[in-house]
């Protein structure tokens, strides 16, 4: 795809605004995202606060990566406004919620006419009951401000709905794209083997995966689970790092009984040898905005049992039909859910061809649209502006 302007032809400019390129959902997207992009003709940079995550090692050849050198968000206006006056990107694509508020800003403050594309990836309505003042004043913020993106994407419908209900925005202004998580070597990267010894073992293996945070509710997952050890011989690996690992590791070691059956190795660059050759994949989490492993582990054929938290994973899971959803913080009814799901034999041909619905070519090509409306806009008004100078 290529942009007009003033007559002369050249490739879109796309830049991707994050953080960082650590392991989180809203990285691994955009991650997966960018050799599509590439495929398609766009110059692609990711625009970085800080330089540094384990997915920087993964970017595909004609990425370029830009960091701007802010410890925190605030100092990175600035600096954005900086960038989009040296760089004018045809196209901004925000992610985070602070970050989302600052590439509108940056852009009327550089006076430049990049397309603002800003993703919401989490509930709003979560990230307000945080105590720091600087959440609780978002729906205010995105009130003011994220009417003049040119538009705004939620990775569910629920996500999208309690945007529009707690920031007071319209919602027919929001675009619902799903994540991509099967991409093009999803089934070279299945076919590895596990870098774990319990698989060589005849045990049922219960895998779970996320950040160690209160949000993926662990503890409820290690609970449940010894529900289950009482009446099987399953195993529990949890995948991740983060700041409540201690904890959570205390936590197995107080369960004297349960300590040899419970692993928590840390993170993975790439878990899925292991979610393929699990029996059952459990998310426990209190809130999700989508729910990536939960869509993976359907690719892969794996079960799944999952809370019926807000929003994403019950919209994966269509309310139920390819994988059990129970009360968010309910270790007794989460501990029964694993042990039916692991006494059932699954339609696991169902469960992938769910899955592979949330691709990524799919979701490229959805925001692909997005991108070269907003292409189409820009060039309409530059030649409208430019006819009214003549």
């Amino acid at each position: 795809m290529t942009s007009t302007i003033r007559g002369q032809a050249r490739p879109i400019s796309l830049a991707i605004y994050l953080p960082d390129l650590s392991g989180g959902g809203a990285e691994r997207l955009h991650v997966n995202l960018a050799p599509q992009f590439v495929k398609a003709g766009y110059r692609v940079t990711f625009l970085l606060d800080r330089l540094g995550g384990s997915l920087l090692s993964q970017l595909p050849q004609g990425c370029a990566v830009h960091a701007l050198g802010a410890d925190r968000q605030i100092r990175a206006l600035p600096k954005l406004v900086r960038y989009l006056k040296r760089a004018r990107p045809d196209v901004l694509i925000a992610n985070m919620e602070h970050m989302n508020v600052m590439a509108v800003l940056a852009r009327a403050l550089a006076r430049v006419p990049t397309r603002i594309i800003a993703i919401q990836h989490c509930a709003l309505s979560e990230q307000v009951r945080r105590p720091s003042l600087k959440f609780r004043v978002l729906p205010l913020l995105f009130r003011l401000v994220l009417p003049f993106a040119d538009n705004i994407v939620a990775v569910s419908i629920g996500v999208a709905d309690d945007l529009a209900e707690v920031a007071g925005l319209s919602r027919s202004k929001i675009t619902v794209i799903y994540n991509g998580v099967v991409g093009s070597d999803f089934e070279g990267r299945l076919a590895c083997e596990p870098e774990h010894p319990w698989f060589a073992q005849d045990w049922p293996i219960i895998l779970g995966i996320g950040r160690f945070v209160a949000q993926k509710d662990f503890t409820t997952l290690i609970r449940a689970f010894g529900h289950v050890a009482k009446v099987s011989d399953a195993r529990l690996i949890i995948l991740g790092e983060g700041p409540m690992h201690a904890e959570l590791q205390e936590h197995v070691r107080s369960l004297k009984s349960l300590s040899d059956r419970i692993s928590m190795p840390g993170f993975l660059a790439d878990p899925l040898p292991l979610l393929g050759r699990a029996r059952l994949f459990v998310l426990s989490s209190r809130f999700e905005g989508f729910g990536n492993v939960v869509a993976e582990a359907l690719a892969c054929g794996t079960p799944v049992v999952s809370t019926d938290c807000p929003h994403g994973p019950a919209e994966i899971l269509d309310r139920g039909r390819y994988g059990a959803l129970v009360p968010v913080g309910n270790a007794e009814a989460l501990g029964g859910a694993i042990l039916e799901a692991l006494n059932r034999e699954p339609d696991r041909m169902a469960l992938v061809r769910r899955g592979q619905m949330f691709s990524v070519l799919r979701c490229a090509r959805e925001y692909g649209r997005l991108i070269e409306d907003c292409e189409a806009r820009a060039s309409s008004c530059g030649q409208i502006r430019e006819q009214a100078q003549v």
